[in-house]
């Protein structure tokens, strides 16, 4: 009897095993942000999904790179792609408002990179380079 027990048991691990979920296919993307040769230190990369237009992943741009970590489940699939980066455009504020920067900042991207980007790409399984090198 304790044998009939066993093998049950064991048919029942293999069964549940064989009707686990299949992990999630994950994007991860990671790339270089340029501007006229200069490295965008300091701003934001967005994935917006092309289907829906809604944001589906981003990050920061550092040092004129970034990464779409495999944490942030970004879908294999086609995306606009979005950067922005304020910059000091070196002017002062006349007045200084107490708590903030008396530096004026500007965008340094222009819009067709961010809010009327003509950027695309598809994203594969896996591992994606994907470089930015932008024209003002």
């Amino acid at each position: 009897m304790s044998k009939v027990i066993s093998w049950l048991a064991m048919g029942l691990a293999l069964t549940v095993a064989g009707c686990a979920a299949k992990p999630k296919s994950v994007a991860v993307a990671t790339g270089e942000v340029t501007i006229d040769g200069e490295a965008v230190d300091g701003g934001i990369i967005s994935f917006i999904d092309a289907a829906t237009d809604q944001p589906a992943a981003g990050a920061a741009v550092t040092g004129g790179r970034y990464i779409i970590y495999p944490e942030s489940q970004l879908p294999p699939g086609d995306y606009k792609i979005e950067i922005r980066w304020s910059k000091s455009t070196g002017e002062r504020l006349k007045e200084p408002v107490y708590g903030h920067s008396p530096f004026v900042f500007a965008e340094a991207i222009p819009a067709r990179y961010n809010s009327e980007s003509e950027l695309k790409v598809e994203l594969l399984e896996g591992a994606n380079e994907v470089n930015f090198r932008l024209g003002k």
